[in-house]
């Protein structure tokens, strides 16, 4: 099942079942079990946490990477954020959503998710001072449910949850799902009691650490949720037709007015507290990054044509492009995978694959953008480049047609085949870009967190 027919499905359950009675201990569970249900069925775990090898190894190397004692540092401002959303700048690997935080509040306790190789990175490149690594908290969270694998978890309703599981012939744990859960609580219970408690706690991504929001909200401590992507009625962790003060943020910065507006709108139960602070790394993207790293390809190529991949649909977007480059000789093409670990191969001179380079450099120096349904079609309005869509799925429609209209310089196509009259369209005719991204960001964040 596609990811946007999953999204339906869910929504069509929420309007069937009253799943909100569906509570352990008086909390529902829904919000977090309607994510996960989602990722099972379209075969996307993550927010499952599910720990192999790999991951094992991510959490035991990054246990040292900073400081544990840090977490007793008394800090009024607590922000989670996350390795991989780290971009390089003049050697320093900033925040790339979150970095407003720490430039409003500089005395903010960082706890930073670890990252695939990150131990390979200098501690030295990371700006921040008061800075901790999740990984300890994820390395109790996973030991608690280890343990308590045999534990049955006493749900109130259960019946309601499993009659849409059986429905609709959805296969699903949601055992292991509430056992995270309740271990992120329980975990997090413990550092609020042993450290200084913060006054607020900023998050980039709630919806993947909701027992770490529950365990925060039991102590009376405010949530704000800084937006780090795709938000919309698309969006899994937003569409909901339920509401929970429990597990939900109690604010949340978006990047500007669409995703605004769409929160605030009737259909829309996620979190009514709502503050347009725009994107962080845009603005600094644009003083740093002056010198052009595709100079050397100048002479050869007419156009250089940026290509941003996106988790799961690699292998789709890396053949629109073969096919694409094969067309047009007289372009470079800039291929940077969503994770390092992608595994694509290009046997085409006018083909470049740039894993783990800093997108928004090339996004500044490039012609056109290209991609399927990544963010960076919002951020390329901002650096007023054109964008064409492979509408693979139908997911770039979906996302962002209501957003994004061919006046403003993008073009939806189906297949390859009409690439080459999407090309020539955007390169010939004139747009009016969008002001998709609020300005000022630090200093509409240091207001949020000195109100």
């Amino acid at each position: 099942m596609t990811y946007l027919e999953a999204v339906d499905l869910i929504r069509e359950i929420e309007s069937k079942y009253d799943l909100m009675k569906v509570t352990y201990k008086d909390v529902s569970v829904w919000p977090l079990l309607r994510v996960n249900i989602v990722d099972a069925i379209t075969g996307n775990n993550d927010t499952m946490k599910s720990i192999g090898s790999s991951a094992i190894k991510q959490v035991l190397s990054t246990l040292f990477y900073y400081n544990p004692f840090s977490y007793f540092k008394k800090r009024s401002v607590w922000l989670f954020a996350g390795f991989e959303r780290r971009k390089e700048v003049y050697g320093k690997r900033q925040l790339r959503v979150s970095g407003c935080v720490t430039s409003a509040h500089p005395e903010t306790l960082v706890i930073e998710k670890p990252g695939k190789d990150q131990s390979s990175y200098p501690r030295k490149n990371i700006p921040e001072k008061d800075i901790v690594s999740e990984s300890w908290l994820l390395m109790f969270v996973h030991a608690i449910v280890i343990l308590t694998k045999w534990k049955k978890i006493s749900l109130q309703n259960e019946v309601i949850l499993q009659q849409v599981l059986a429905d609709n012939h959805i296969q699903f744990d949601y055992n292991s799902a509430i056992r995270i859960l309740i271990a992120q609580k329980n975990v997090f219970g413990v550092l609020l009691e042993i450290t200084h408690k913060p006054k607020k706690v900023i998050i980039e991504c709630p919806y993947t650490i909701m027992g770490y929001v529950w365990s925060l909200h039991k102590k009376g401590i405010p949530v704000i949720e800084l937006q780090h992507g795709v938000l919309n009625d698309k969006h899994y962790a937003y569409n909901s037709l339920y509401s929970s003060p429990i597990l939900y943020p109690d604010e949340i910065c978006v990047f500007g007015q669409d995703e605004y507006e769409y929160l605030n709108g009737q259909d829309c139960h996620y979190c009514k507290k709502i503050h347009k602070t725009g994107l962080f790394f845009m603005e600094l993207a644009k003083q740093s990054f002056t010198n052009d790293p595709l100079k050397e390809f100048r002479s050869k190529y007419e156009k250089v044509i940026l290509v941003a991949g996106q988790r799961g649909y690699e292998e789709a977007m890396a053949e629109y492009v073969k096919g694409a480059a094969r067309k047009t000789s007289n372009c470079l093409y800039v291929y940077v995978p969503r994770n390092t670990d992608a595994g694509l191969v290009f046997d085409q001179d006018n083909i470049v694959y740039r894993p783990g380079v800093n997108i928004y450099e090339y996004m500044i120096w490039c012609d056109v953008h290209l991609t399927i349904s990544s963010t960076t079609c919002l951020e390329c309005q901002y650096y007023q480049k054109p964008t064409i869509f492979y509408n693979y799925a139908d997911m770039s429609v979906n996302y962002y047609y209501k957003v994004l209209k061919p006046e403003n310089g993008v073009v939806y196509t189906g297949s390859v085949d009409e690439y080459e009259t999407a090309l020539d369209t955007v390169l010939t005719k004139q747009f009016v870009y969008k002001e998709v991204f609020a300005s000022d960001t630090v200093e509409k964040i240091k207001l949020i967190i000195e109100k």
